[in-house]
């Protein structure tokens, strides 16, 4: 069963996000030699059996997606998904490439760079408010179906989700991106004491 965030514990868990996103926004402009801003429009907590349902949501008309996986162990421990539909990702990498035309290999080094520095600067933000360590284990991607989502490996180890809604400004150009961390119940009551003690 999912495990809510108190209305504070949201607000605070929302500032801690936008200190780190504020981060990986200076990053990602000078990777990209450009002013670069990631709002945080949303947030919020999902069981981990609804997690496919909640990507067929914010995804809207779109069938295809975009889905990065990355783990992270250590004394935080789980894993962050990003779902970019096929018009962010391309704007993306033009925006990074420079170049007239992009392959999907291009897409998806690119969005793999950009995904992995928002997920270092996250989860290096809460691994800092509970003083603990975390490594980040090699980062993986695949373009998926939405009509062909009961084909694919199942996520296990997990019960809860935190979806964060981001959008990415880059020369008037919004890109969406859903953030999806995963956790269990020990992790998240770890992260939520933590929240309330600050």
């Amino acid at each position: 069963m999912v495990q809510h965030f108190s209305s504070q514990q949201e607000d605070i868990l929302k500032e801690l996000i936008n200190v780190s996103f504020g981060l990986a926004a200076s990053l990602i402009g000078d990777m990209l030699d450009n002013y670069a801003k990631l709002h945080l429009p949303e947030i919020s907590s999902i069981d981990i059996l609804n997690l496919n349902g909640k990507i067929i949501e914010v995804l809207g008309r779109e069938n295809e997606f975009y889905l990065t996986k990355q783990r992270f162990l250590g004394s935080f421990n789980g894993e962050v998904l990003f779902v970019f539909n096929p018009y962010s990702a391309h704007v993306f990498t033009h925006l990074l490439l420079q170049q007239a035309t992009c392959d999907d290999n291009d897409i998806k080094s690119s969005i793999l760079e950009l995904t992995n520095i928002i997920t270092s600067a996250c989860i290096g933000k809460f691994c800092e408010i509970i003083h603990g360590e975390t490594i980040f284990k090699v980062p993986s991607i695949e373009k998926r179906d939405v009509l062909e989502m009961d084909k694919y490996d199942k996520i296990e180890g997990y019960d809860n989700v935190i979806v964060i809604k981001t959008a990415l400004d880059i020369e008037k150009e919004n890109i969406l991106g859903h953030m999806f961390i995963l956790l269990n119940n020990e992790m998240l009551e770890q992260l939520k004491q933590t929240i309330d003690q600050l």
